[in-house]
């Protein structure tokens, strides 16, 4: 039932791959997509669907752990591994208050050295005032920064552990957290796929308009913007690859490269007039890309809470000996 399951979640990743695939062939290649489309309608109709289907798993299994890493990176506003680590640390002080009230005493701790860990790259340069709790713009020195990635690493590996645990109950006992698990997968292409779109369409907005007067203001802006993304991706990929880390692969950095490359053959060809090319268009997209966002943050919340407590109340239960 698993695995029905799991193919049910790629196929709809892989199926939202279509909407922007379809949008940048038709940018790139206007007369392409009419002729795709023309070709199609003449073929047996269930054997295309079923085609379709066979690609849209294949897509969403290339797209879902791309997906779950570009999330992950060091440059997103709020990384998995960011959310996880400040969730272990506020839940962990949590139940220590309740362990002093005479609960969950059996339970394993985080350690108070992992309790002071600053969990995101911008966490690091704004350090907590130990006095006032206020935050203070300075660099932190690159000791301290080892420092917190490996308190990082340790509360990280002390959550797979307590995951794994979990995940290992019968499907009765986990079932909530197994459907928070399946949310967030979905979420997280999702966000993926809104992320792209947006990219796409604001190049496709700033792109000039074939057959229309030059606009000069535009190409500057599109120049300038696809600029700015290969700045980032070139900088922080080649940082990534001298410093090479299983965990951090550059997927941001490589996506923003290739929608760069996109963008900046749009504004320098122009795009054949298209009514979905507009700022409502993009506004819209813009608002569900945020919306699925906030929804997978606040699962991702949700779900690590949960995991951290059930691990608990198993621990607590393995050492007093009640089912």
């Amino acid at each position: 039932m698993d695995v029905f399951k799991l193919a049910f979640e790629t196929t709809i990743v892989g199926l939202l791959a279509f909407v922007w695939i379809g949008i940048a062939i038709d940018l790139l290649l206007p007369s392409l997509l009419p002729r795709m489309v023309a070709a199609i309608s003449e073929k047996n109709q269930a054997l295309i669907g079923a085609g379709a289907l066979s690609l849209a798993y294949c897509l969403g299994s290339a797209i879902l752990p791309i997906s779950s890493q570009l999330v992950n990176d060091e440059h997103w506003p709020l990384p998995e591994e960011a959310i996880r680590c400040w969730v272990s640390i506020e839940q962990d002080k949590q139940l220590d208050q309740i362990g002093n009230t005479g609960l969950l005493k059996q339970r394993t701790p985080l350690g108070g050295d992992l309790l002071s860990c600053r969990c995101t790259l911008w966490d690091r340069y704004l350090p907590a005032d130990p006095k006032t709790g206020q935050r203070r713009l300075e660099l932190s020195p690159s000791g301290e920064r080892a420092d917190d990635d490996l308190k990082k690493r340790k509360i990280l590996t002390i959550f797979q552990l307590r995951e794994a645990k979990v995940m290992n109950q019968s499907f009765e006992k986990i079932e909530q957290i197994r459907q928070l698990h399946e949310r967030i997968v979905v979420l997280r292409g999702a966000v993926f796929h809104g992320f792209v779109l947006f990219l796409i369409g604001l190049f496709g907005c700033i792109a000039p308009v074939q057959g229309q007067p030059y606009r000069q203001r535009r190409k500057m802006l599109g120049t300038l913007l696809a600029l700015v993304f290969t700045v980032f991706s070139v900088f922080n990929g080649l940082e990534d690859l001298l410093h090479p880390f299983i965990y951090d692969i550059p997927v941001l950095e490589a996506l923003l490269g290739a929608i760069t490359i996109f963008g900046g053959f749009l504004v320098f060809n122009g795009v054949k007039g298209r009514s979905i090319l507009n700022w409502q268009f993009l506004l819209v997209v813009g608002f569900f890309a945020a919306l699925s966002y906030g929804g997978w943050m606040w699962s991702e919340i949700i779900y690590d809470q949960q995991v951290i407590n059930s691990a608990a109340v198993l621990e607590t239960t393995a050492e007093t000996g009640k089912p």
